[in-house]
C-alpha cells in the first residue's frame, strides 16, 4: 500500500503568453471622481498641473508596479521616458518593470528587454546601484555566477551598508552549493537590516536543508515582519510537514487561507497533511478530510493535475478503483507526462 501513498508538491504558477506591444500614449489621464480620496487620484492631480514632468509619470509607474498592474506601469514610464529618454533612473525603472512582468508573465523575452536597459543604465552612471543589483538577479537567473558576484562586490565597494548585495552573494553562494558563505552573506544582509524578509526566508530554508529545527525561528522572524506574506507560512507549513507534525503544518498552511482563499495550493497543502496522518491513523474520518480539501482546491482549478491525482489516492485507499482510475485518467489527460498517475494507473492493469 505505500506506493499508492506518493503524496505531490508543486506550486501551480501563473502562465501567460502575453506579449503585449507597449507603446507611448500621450492623452491626458481622465480622473475617476469617485475616488477623490485615493492615492491614484492625487497623483492623477500632479499630472494634470504637470503634464510635462517626467517625474509624475514615474511616480504613477511606481504605484501601478506596486499593485502589479505592469502594463500599466509599462505606459507610464513610456511617457516619462518619452519627455527625458536619457535619464539612467529612468531606465532601470523599466528596467525593473520589465523585470517583473516577466516573472508574472513567466516570459523569459521580457528578461532580456530588461538586461538592455539595464546594461545602458550601468554604462551611462557607474554609481547606480539598484541597475546593478538586478544586473546582478539576472546573471544569477542565467547561472552566470562569476558575472554576478562581480556587480554585487562593485556595490559593496560604493557602498558596504547595501543589504540587498549581502543577499545576491548568499544567493550566489547558496547556488554554487557553499551553505557556509551563503549562511554568512545572508547573515550579514541581516545585520545590516534586521527587516530584510527574504534573507531569514532564505536563512530559513538553508537551515532546513541542513535538517536544522532553527529554520523555523528564520520562518516565524520573516512572520513577525510580514504577517501576510504567503511565503513565509507556507514555508513553516511545509517544514512542519515534512517533518510529520501535521497538526502545526496544517495551523501554517490555514494561516494562508484567511490571507487568500483562493489560493488553490494551499488547500491542496492541507490535505496532503490529512493524508499524513492518515498513514499513521488509518481513520476513514482523516482521509475524508483529505478528500474534501484536494477537492475544494480542484473546484478553484480544475487543471489542478497534482490534486487530481491525490484525489485518486483517496479514492484507491477506498477500494472505489472506478473513481481512482478516473482520477489518474484525468490527470493524464492534463498531462500525457505525469509519472505518478500514469504509475498508479499500471499498478491498479
Amino acid at each position: 500500500m505505500k506506493k499508492l501513498l506518493f503524496i505531490s508538491f508543486f506550486i501551480i504558477g501563473c502562465n501567460s503568453n502575453s506579449n503585449q506591444k507597449i507603446t507611448v500614449v500621450e492623452n491626458e489621464p481622465v480622473i475617476d471622481n469617485s475616488n477623490l480620496n485615493n492615492e491614484l487620484y492625487e497623483i492623477d492631480k500632479e499630472i494634470i498641473n504637470n503634464p510635462k514632468s517626467p517625474n509624475v509619470y514615474l511616480k504613477r509607474a511606481l504605484y501601478h508596479q506596486n499593485k502589479r498592474n505592469f502594463n500599466s506601469a509599462l505606459e507610464d514610464i513610456n511617457r516619462a521616458l518619452s519627455i527625458t529618454p536619457d535619464l539612467s533612473f529612468l531606465k532601470y525603472h523599466k528596467a525593473s518593470i520589465l523585470y517583473e512582468l516577466a516573472v508574472f508573465n513567466q516570459d523569459i523575452s521580457l528578461i532580456d528587454e530588461s538586461k538592455i536597459y539595464l546594461d545602458n543604465c550601468i554604462k551611462e552612471d557607474p554609481d547606480i546601484i539598484p541597475a546593478r543589483l538586478l544586473r546582478a538577479k539576472i546573471f544569477l537567473f542565467e547561472k552566470k555566477t562569476e558575472e554576478a558576484m562581480k556587480l554585487a562586490n562593485q556595490v559593496l565597494k560604493i557602498d558596504k551598508r547595501i543589504s540587498e548585495a549581502y543577499f545576491i552573494k548568499g544567493m550566489i553562494y547558496h547556488f554554487l552549493g557553499n551553505s557556509n558563505l551563503a549562511s554568512s552573506s545572508y547573515q550579514t544582509a541581516i545585520e545590516v537590516d534586521p527587516n530584510y524578509f527574504d534573507a531569514y526566508i532564505h536563512m530559513g530554508m538553508l537551515s532546513e536543508s541542513a535538517g536544522n529545527d532553527i529554520a523555523i525561528d528564520y520562518y516565524n522572524s520573516a512572520i513577525e515582519i510580514n504577517s501576510s506574506s504567503i511565503e513565509a507560512h507556507r514555508n513553516k507549513g511545509l517544514y512542519y510537514h515534512f517533518n510529520e507534525n501535521y497538526s502545526e503544518a496544517r495551523k501554517a498552511f490555514k494561516f494562508i487561507v484567511q490571507i487568500d482563499s483562493n489560493f488553490e495550493e494551499t488547500y491542496f497543502n492541507i490535505g496532503n497533511t490529512f493524508l499524513g496522518e492518515y498513514n499513521i491513523s488509518k481513520s476513514n474520518s482523516i482521509l475524508d478530510s483529505a478528500l474534501m480539501y484536494y477537492q475544494k482546491a480542484t473546484s478553484l482549478n480544475s487543471f489542478y493535475v497534482q490534486a487530481i491525482h491525490n484525489i485518486g489516492i483517496c479514492y484507491e485507499i477506498k477500494n472505489d478503483l472506478v473513481k481512482a482510475k478516473s482520477c489518474y485518467l484525468k490527470a493524464i489527460e492534463i498531462d500525457n507526462n505525469y509519472s505518478p498517475s500514469l504509475k498508479a494507473l499500471n499498478s491498479l492493469d
